[in-house]
């Protein structure tokens, strides 16, 4: 994944990084229980799915640039480039106090 290249910042429960998509590209970002994940978009679109599990709704979002996104339910959110994407990706990791 492309993103990874671009750590910018590490902690033990936070970490940021550069996020550059080119279009027609996708990752896949896992959130597990008591983690979450801002999404912001400084240039682009994009489109943020995740499949229905469960009794949990499906979910399907196209932020814009400049819209944060919060993803705070646990599972696999598949985030496709609409057009050329720039943006951060903060990640707070679940798990400890």
């Amino acid at each position: 994944m492309l993103f990874e290249a671009l750590q910018l910042l590490a902690g033990k429960r936070h970490q940021v990084h550069a996020l550059v998509l080119m279009r027609g590209e996708t990752f896949m970002e896992t959130i597990e229980p008591g983690g979450s994940a801002v999404i912001f978009l400084a240039r682009g679109a994009a489109t943020i799915s995740r499949r229905r599990e469960g009794d949990q709704a499906g979910l399907h979002m196209t932020p814009q640039a400049g819209e944060p996104v919060w993803l705070t339910t646990a599972g696999t959110y598949c985030v496709t480039a609409r057009e050329p994407v720039v943006g951060v990706r903060m990640i707070r990791l679940g798990g400890g106090a």
